[in-house]
C-alpha cells in the first residue's frame, strides 16, 4: 500500500515543540533522544535514527532512535556506502521500496524490521557534515520536497543541539573544576573576617561568571522566538503565536533575572569603586527623569521635578546612579494609577546629595515595610511581576555611595502612596 507525503497536523506547532524539547534538555544523550521522539512523533511514522560519523568518516554509529528494535540497530556496522555516502555529501536520499532498492545495506533485516520506505538527510553544522538523520515508514511512501524540506529543519535542530549539548557538557566540566577549587580554598580559609570576605568575593565572581554564560543562549532561543514572531518561519495561527509570546515572556523575565544577579555580583565585588568619577547628579538623573515622564504621559500621570539649580558635583559611578534614578522613577510610575502623581526632588544637604522621591500610588502595606530591600522580596499587593531584586539593588547603590535609602508608606506628607529618601555622599 502506497501513501501520500509526511503531512504534519501542525508543522510549526512541531518545529515549535521540537524547538522546546532540544533547548530545555541539557545533556547529549536526552537531547538527541528528544530529537528522534519529537521527529517519529510529529511525523506519525514508524521510527527514526540519528547516525552520527566515527573518528575515521567510514563508518556512521546509530546514536539516538525511537520506534526501531535492538536487534534491529544491532544488525552490523554501518560502513559509508551509496545512500549514506549521498547523505553526507549533502544530499537528501529517499528509497521508496527497501525491497527492491539495491543499494540498502541490511535489506534482509530491513525488510524484517517492517520498514519499506526510507528517508535520509544530512545534519550539518557550519558546513560540516556530522551525522545522517533517518526517518522509516512502514508503508510506501513517495517523499515530497515538503517532506524532504520538513526533514531537513529537524536535522538542523539536531546540528545546533549536538553543538549545544557540546557547549554545556564542557561548560560543566568547567564550572565543576572552579567549583570543587573554590570549595578547597573555602575549607582552608581560617574565621578570619578578611579571608571570609574574600570568600565570599570569590563565589560572587563564579556566580557573576555562570549568570554572564547563562545570557547567550537564552537570547538565542529569544531570536529564535522573534523570527517565528515575525513571520519569517512561516505563518502561525493565534494559538501558536500566544504560546510562543508566553515563552518569549518567561525568557524575558530570566535575563531580567541574569542581568540583576550580574549587578549584584559587581557591587558586592566592589567593581563600582573603579566606576568612580566626578560627576553631575542633575545631568545624570536627566536621562530617567525624561524616560519617568514619557512612561507617566502614557499613563496620564504627572512626574513634577524639583531639582536644586546650585546641586554641586560628586565622586559616583554614572551607571549606578542612572540605575538608581530609573529604578525608583519607574517603579513609582508603575505602582501609580492613573491620574497619579509622582514628586522628585534633589537637593543638597551637610555634604550630602538629598532624593526624594514620592507617589500617589498603591503604596506599601505596613508588613512588607522592614523587608522591602531583602533580596527577592516582594509586596503582597505588588501585582507586577519582576524578580523582586530591584529595590536590594538600589539599596547597594546608596551604600556603596556613602549613604543610606528609607522608605514610608504612606507618605507622611500626604498621607498615601509611598515615599523613598535616600542621600548620597558628595565627596564619595
Amino acid at each position: 500500500m502506497e501513501s501520500n507525503s509526511i503531512e504534519p497536523v501542525d508543522i510549526y506547532k512541531s518545529l515549535y515543540d521540537i524547538a522546546i524539547e532540544v533547548y530545555s534538555s541539557t545533556s547529549r544523550e536526552a537531547v538527541l533522544n528528544d530529537i528522534v521522539r519529537s521527529a517519529t512523533l510529529a511525523l506519525e511514522i514508524k521510527g527514526c535514527s540519528l547516525m552520527l560519523l566515527s573518528a575515521n568518516r567510514k563508518q556512521l554509529i546509530h546514536t539516538a532512535s525511537y520506534g526501531l528494535s535492538e536487534s534491529y540497530l544491532g544488525k552490523g556496522p554501518l560502513w559509508v556506502g551509496p545512500i549514506l555516502a549521498e547523505a553526507l555529501s549533502g544530499n537528501p536520499v529517499a528509497v521508496e521500496n527497501v525491497t527492491t532498492d539495491p543499494r540498502i545495506q541490511y535489506q534482509d533485516q530491513a525488510i524484517g524490521e517492517g520498514i519499506v520506505s526510507m528517508l535520509s538527510v544530512p545534519v550539518i553544522l557550519h558546513g560540516e557534515t556530522t551525522g545522517v538523520l533517518r526517518i522509516y515508514t512502514d508503508e510506501r511512501r513517495r517523499f515530497s520536497h515538503d517532506d524532504i524540506q520538513f526533514l531537513n529543519l529537524i536535522a538542523s535542530l539536531g546540528a545546533i543541539a549536538l553543538k549545544k549539548a557540546a557547549e554545556y557538557e564542557s561548560q560543566e566540566k568547567y564550572y565543576e573544576q572552579r567549583l570543587q577549587e573554590k570549595v578547597a580554598q573555602l575549607k582552608n580559609a581560617s574565621e578570619d573576617l578578611k579571608k571570609v570576605e574574600e570568600g565570599k568575593n570569590q563565589l560572587l565572581t563564579f556566580m557573576s561568571i555562570v549568570a554572564h554564560d547563562l545570557k547567550s543562549p537564552l537570547a538565542a532561543i529569544q531570536s529564535y522566538f522573534g523570527v517565528m514572531l515575525g513571520g519569517y518561519a512561516g505563518e502561525l495561527n493565534e494559538k501558536h503565536q500566544q504560546m510562543i509570546e508566553r515563552s518569549s515572556g518567561r525568557i524575558d523575565g530570566l535575563l531580567e533575572l541574569i542581568s540583576d544577579l550580574l549587578d549584584i555580583s559587581r557591587i558586592e565585588t566592589g567593581q563600582i569603586v573603579q566606576e568612580m568619577e566626578e560627576l553631575s547628579p542633575t545631568e545624570i538623573a536627566g536621562g530617567p527623569l525624561e524616560d519617568a515622564t514619557g512612561l507617566g504621559e502614557q499613563k496620564r500621570i504627572e512626574v513634577i521635578a524639583s531639582i536644586s539649580p546650585d546641586l554641586p558635583s560628586m565622586k559616583g559611578s554614572p551607571i549606578r546612579l542612572r540605575q538608581l534614578f530609573t529604578n525608583l522613577l519607574s517603579n513609582a510610575v508603575k505602582f501609580t494609577p492613573e491620574g497619579g502623581t509622582v514628586n522628585f526632588n534633589l537637593a543638597e544637604s551637610k555634604g550630602f546629595v538629598v532624593g526624594e522621591i514620592e507617589d500617589t500610588g498603591i503604596g506599601i502595606p505596613e508588613e512588607d515595610l522592614p523587608h522591602i530591600f531583602e533580596d527577592f522580596y516582594r509586596a503582597s499587593n505588588a501585582q507586577v511581576q519582576g524578580t523582586g531584586l530591584g529595590l536590594p539593588i538600589v539599596k547597594r547603590i546608596v551604600e556603596a555611595h556613602g549613604g543610606k535609602i528609607e522608605v514610608a508608606s504612606p507618605s507622611p506628607q500626604t498621607g498615601k502612596g509611598t515615599k523613598f529618601t535616600f542621600t548620597l555622599s558628595i565627596r564619595g
